[in-house]
């Protein structure tokens, strides 16, 4: 065996570099929410106060609180191995959370905690002493103005307080005094970091568990990435693997016409519908990856934009996931990469049949002949949208304007070739369906497409038909299916009456 010296890492050094892990202020306060649910807290508070370069940010809980043995052990970097067998409902993994989360957003740490049997116990760390003394010397005492800050664990029975101070990573040094940079500062709480955390953690907060969490003085809501309650929300059949370690439940949205307002308008979270679809992973019920399709080939676009999987895993998987330090990315492994797959695009299949229903009338009557004006045509790997010329509103008005048959083919040629295709996936990406359900007064028919609809329905009365048939008939025509003036004028027209 050879030999060996220890050579530890400068402290001023290792503190630098880990206070570039990635995180964002809504990530590192997610990451402390995490401490206080590992510690059966029932409700966490998270203060905060602008006063320029003394600003502070306070996260109170009311778990079961440490020893000071344990604190002083928690307060280690690297306090436990990744690889140490935890408790099923612990959702740290590698001891390093609370420091590098917080180290990511301010240079001074403290951490007061009280046991259910009244033991207090402090510990800090001061980033400015560490690269003074190059040496892990963790703090044992607080100032007086922090001891202030501190104080609302002595209103409660057990708990632990995590404050942030000389908070250099949240407010920009150069305009800290700033009225603008005051209400950054706020903006920053109610923008970013309230959503974010109604969103990671929306099945805690949730029933049975309903975990009570504060921000200022907002309670947080969960938001439902299923729309759960909305009840054309389709979950398709579940599935388990690994004994049940692994569990998915795909779910098809619904489709914009069976949303309400506030469906519409909240159902797209912090990133938008289409940035919110695909898999949502979750570790012991706490969200990892908020959509997305994780590091498979697929690609969020607008037609699947309705796919949400519910993807849950346990937290003795972490290392086959290759979970990172912040809790914010993962990748599935091998094995299961192929049911992943499948599941998604079956997934995807069903959400893009549900994106593209019409909300128009049904059309009972079947026939060879396309009621529709618009008809699709693939020409190799590309879809063109062709004028059809068996639509009998479009040979009708052929027959009465009497122009040569090459006129008709270059002016559709000219309407075909300059459909507007991207612009209409813009406009709908930012605005949903704004191309469909047009309010009835912008779409009204003219009077002279009513009275055209009316002698096509005098025509199938003439056939034959019933008052009700020539009805469905004819308003499964295109343009007669775009609005309800149409079937109003026919259902005025006398029953039996051939016209």
């Amino acid at each position: 065996m050879g030999n060996y010296e220890e050579v530890p890492p400068r402290a001023d050094a290792m503190i630098a570099s880990m206070r570039a892990m990635g995180y964002d202020l809504p990530t590192a306060i997610a990451d402390l929410i995490d401490n206080s649910i590992s510690a059966k807290a029932g409700q966490i508070r998270i203060d905060y106060h602008w006063s320029g370069p003394d600003s502070w940010i306070r996260i109170l809980d009311d778990g079961v609180g440490m020893t000071e043995k344990r604190l002083k052990e928690a307060m280690r970097l690297g306090s436990q191995s990744p690889d140490e067998e935890r408790s099923p409902e612990d959702l740290g993994r590698f001891g390093l959370g609370l420091k590098t989360a917080s180290f990511s957003q301010c240079r001074i740490l403290t951490v007061h905690t009280k046991t259910p049997e009244g033991e207090i116990s402090t510990r800090c760390w001061d980033l400015d002493h560490v690269e003074q003394s190059k040496k892990w010397e963790l703090g044992t005492s607080v100032s007086d103005d922090t001891a202030k800050l501190l104080s609302p664990l002595d209103d409660i029975s057990h708990g632990t307080i995590v404050l942030w101070q000389k908070l250099d990573r949240v407010i920009d040094d150069s305009n800290e005094g700033d009225d603008d940079a005051r209400g950054v500062f706020y903006e920053k709480f109610m923008v970013w970091v309230k959503p974010y955390l109604e969103m990671i953690f929306h099945r805690y907060l949730s029933l049975p568990i309903n975990l009570s969490i504060k921000v200022g003085r907002d309670d947080l809501k969960s938001w439902d990435p299923y729309l759960s309650s909305n009840i054309f929300t389709q979950m398709l059949a579940p599935e388990k693997y690994e004994d049940g370690t692994v569990k998915l439940t795909p779910y098809v949205l619904p489709h914009v016409s069976k949303r309400s307002s506030l469906e519409n308008s909240c159902g797209g979270g912090s990133k938008g519908w289409n940035a919110q679809q695909g898999f949502y992973l979750y570790r012991n019920k706490r969200l990892i990856v908020p959509g997305g399709y994780l590091d498979f080939q697929l690609i969020p676009e607008e037609h699947y934009k309705l796919a949400r999987i519910m993807l849950d895993i346990n937290n003795t998987m972490d290392k086959e996931w290759k979970i990172d330090v912040r809790k914010a990315a993962a990748i599935p492994p091998d094995r299961l990469r192929p049911v992943l797959e499948k599941v998604a695009k079956a997934t995807r299949k069903r959400a893009a049949e549900v994106y593209r229903v019409r909300t128009g009338p049904a059309r009972p009557f079947k026939s060879k002949q396309t009621y529709n004006i618009w008809q699709k045509k693939r020409i190799g790997d590309k879809i063109i949208y062709g004028i059809n010329k068996n639509n009998e509103v479009i040979q009708k008005m052929l027959e009465e304007i009497d122009l040569p048959r090459s006129w008709v083919r270059k002016f559709f040629h000219i309407i075909e070739s300059t459909v507007p295709h991207r612009l209409i996936i813009m406009d709908n990406a930012e605005n949903e369906d704004c191309h469909v359900n047009i309010p009835l007064e912008i779409n009204k028919p003219d009077d002279a497409l009513i009275q055209l609809c009316t002698e096509f329905y005098r025509k199938r009365r003439k056939e034959g038909r019933t008052h009700e048939q020539a009805v469905d008939m004819v308003t499964a025509i295109e343009p007669f299916n775009t609005h309800p003036a149409y079937r109003a004028a026919l259902d005025t027209l006398e029953e039996g009456s051939d016209g």
